[in-house]
């Protein structure tokens, strides 16, 4: 039977003025118009996978009292309640994203490990850890996360406030930092479900990719859906702004989209500038350690000492010590069904 997911979309479009939103250059821009659009963009991708889906708060519509949504949640007995928000600070120069779970609900703590997981692993930064429990008696005791019979996490999306993350929240990076953040909780939904999730286009994250046509030369530039590339290791910056981490660069990867000046690498899915890639990909054979030997639909277990993906993203601590299904062997790494990630061979038995 397929889950129903509560879109919860943060405040309303009567909040902002005298609260929730900021001025800049003597213009206003409003949270729930960002939460909104976020909203919108999540429920057409959970439809796509197979969710049911409510909004008890309306896209761009007048805010509904916290206490009429949670009573209705409640009411409906929805599965997930996911409240999507942006948060603000006093000083610009604090940016990132982060998610509150109840304190008591491990299974908000571990969906909300998943969402962090899923932002880092899209090229965007945290506040922090990214992970804030919700408590009596604090600044976190959030009512969504407090009053609901079910799980439910409430995720800030960037602080509108801060000189980084204006651009992305209202400025003139909007448009793709909405699809990336609806793709983002779609996808760590899916993870939480053990849903494999499909993109709007059809494709389906961690299918085996058909064999990639050769590129017509080396020398030629030409970069084409399907081609391998090398990530140069003196790229410094996503195509979206954000900071490539060192652990991702000098590495081959798939092109998933061709984008204008810009290119999606399928292992990462993040979007880098043409001008940060090599057009054939570069040989890394002579670094590869010996790999052990996998195969698709075999067990493994996560080593507890293990570290980082091998994607670079640190690796959740329940991830460790549990076992997994090989979804797909890759060279040094193995594709794991349930948390849907790529992680290196010397890491798991």
């Amino acid at each position: 039977m397929a889950k129903t997911i509560a879109i919860d979309i943060g405040h309303g479009s009567d909040t902002f003025p005298p609260s929730k939103g900021v001025y800049k250059n003597g213009k206003g821009y409003a949270e729930h118009d960002f939460n909104s659009k976020v909203g919108v963009e999540l429920d057409k991708l959970l439809k796509h996978n197979g969710f049911k889906t409510l909004m008890k708060q309306k896209p761009f519509a007048p805010d509904v009292p916290l206490i009429t949504r949670t009573n209705y949640y409640n009411a409906k007995g929805v599965d997930l309640v996911y409240s999507l928000h942006a948060n603000y600070n006093g000083s610009p120069d604090v940016n990132g994203r982060c998610v509150f779970y109840w304190h008591t609900a491990n299974d908000a703590k571990k969906l909300a490990n998943i969402i962090v997981d899923e932002i880092t692993k899209a090229g965007y930064s945290t506040h922090g850890n990214g992970l804030h429990a919700s408590k009596p008696n604090s600044w976190t005791n959030l009512h969504i996360c407090r009053e609901t019979k079910m799980t439910a996490v409430l995720v800030e999306n960037g602080f509108m406030s801060g000189d980084k993350d204006f651009d992305l929240v209202f400025g003139s990076k909007q448009k793709q930092y909405v699809k990336d953040m609806a793709r983002v909780h779609a996808k760590a939904i899916c993870r939480y479900y053990g849903v494999k999730f499909k993109d709007l286009d059809g494709t389906t994250v961690a299918d085996k990719p058909s064999k990639p046509s050769k590129p017509a030369s080396k020398s030629s530039g030409s970069i084409s859906v399907g081609s391998k590339v090398y990530l140069s290791k003196s790229a410094s910056k996503y195509a979206t702004g954000e900071k490539i981490p060192s652990s991702i660069k000098g590495k081959t990867y798939t092109v998933q989209q061709v984008k204008g000046n810009k290119v999606l690498l399928k292992e990462i899915y993040s979007w880098v500038h043409k001008s940060d890639v090599g057009g054939s990909g570069k040989s890394t054979a002579s670094n590869k350690p010996k790999s052990k030997s996998f195969s698709v639909g075999q067990k493994v277990t996560v080593k507890k000492s293990a570290s980082k993906f091998a994607t670079g993203e640190s690796i959740a601590s329940f991830v460790k010590g549990n076992s997994y299904k090989v979804k797909q062997v890759k060279s040094d790494r193995v594709l794991l069904d349930g948390i849907m990630s790529w992680v290196r061979k010397s890491d798991v038995y």
